[in-house]
């Protein structure tokens, strides 16, 4: 790249440093690296490196252990841990899928080649469009944004992007070739929402602790502090949701994709009630999705850190009226 600028996740020029041209160029190297590793080697050295990592950090596997017996209290400890250990194997296994989709899609291939999603496009294609894919940090969901874009002709997400303009460009640019256009968390809800007003479907992982104006709703078991925007878009636009995620098959980059629940939120006129609803109703979803595959699912977030003040019920961390500034980009 040449140019002495290059935009950055939201959308503003920023000036390329030296720094940045050394950093891209090394992570260009490391990505081209990863990707041509042999997968039987790579993988089961990322899951090596997770096992071990799960082992030696106290503190997430506190986390892991607290969240694993709110979802699976008749499981011993000694399961407990190795579902810990197996998920945070499979999170090390994502940079690895990253790698890969970045490569492939810079050589123009099709990532829907490398998931089992044959039963699962007639549900896409049966929505009337535009829709909201959700999902969880459960399997590969990078994958699996990627491959619902390609298979529905475009699509809007959001993620965190890298403050190295080069580097942001380059993987923005690779994820728009199968019609995966990202926004940047800060802000970013604003852009999608004016995507799926054109058609698109809207996708968005929606199950980390919302620290500011979550709503509190059960996940569980446990209530926990929940993603709103999604919700509030929906129901004020009546989109249908879907809640689906990618599994991964083995130590490769071979996915399926499952489809947990479809879904219309129902609107009774009671704005807070009706988000609450919605929300509760997509967690039960997300759950049954992590239930087929809880060896992916990443247990070691400190999901439940945020709780309601004491005597506080969950319609009271609702804001009052539609919930239209969150839609629109307020950021949690």
């Amino acid at each position: 790249m040449t140019s002495a600028a290059a935009t950055s996740g939201s959308g503003k020029a920023r000036k390329v440093r030296f720094l940045d041209r050394i950093v891209y160029c090394l992570a260009r190297m490391a990505i081209g690296t990863a990707a041509r590793v042999p997968q039987w080697f790579g993988y089961r050295l990322a899951a090596g490196l997770g096992r071990l990592w799960f082992r030696c950090d106290s503190r997430r596997r506190r986390y892991a252990l607290k969240f694993l017996k709110n979802a699976y209290p008749d499981l011993s400890e000694r399961e407990h841990l190795r579902l810990g250990s197996s998920a945070t194997a499979n999170l090390f296994m994502v940079p690895l899928d990253m790698a890969r989709l970045t490569r492939l899609l810079a050589r123009g291939r099709r990532i829907s080649d490398f998931v089992e999603c044959e039963d699962t496009i007639r549900v896409f294609h049966e929505l009337p469009r535009p829709f909201l894919g959700l999902t969880a940090h459960l399997g590969s969901w990078e994958v699996g944004a990627v491959t619902m874009a390609e298979l529905m002709g475009g699509g809007h997400g959001i993620a965190r992007v890298t403050k190295n303009p080069l580097l942001n460009d380059w993987i923005l640019a690779n994820r728009q070739h199968s019609g995966l256009k990202i926004h940047p968390r800060r802000g970013g809800f604003r852009g999608l929402a004016r995507g799926m007003e054109n058609g698109q479907i809207g996708l968005q992982v929606i199950d980390q602790n919302q620290r500011l104006r979550g709503v509190f709703a059960p996940f569980f078991g446990k209530i926990a502090s929940c993603e709103r925007s999604a919700m509030s878009l929906a129901l004020r636009k009546g989109y249908p949701v879907i809640v689906a995620a990618t599994l991964r098959r083995g130590y490769r980059f071979a996915f399926e994709l499952v489809i947990s629940e479809t879904f219309r939120p129902e609107v009774t006129g009671d704005k807070q009630a009706d988000l609450l609803a919605a929300v509760t109703r997509t967690n039960r979803a997300l759950e049954k999705l992590i239930r087929m595959a809880p060896e992916q699912y990443l247990w070691i977030h400190d999901r439940y850190r945020t709780q309601p003040v004491a005597g506080e019920a969950a319609a009271d961390s609702l804001p009052d009226g539609d919930g239209e500034e969150d839609a629109l980009g307020r950021e949690e």
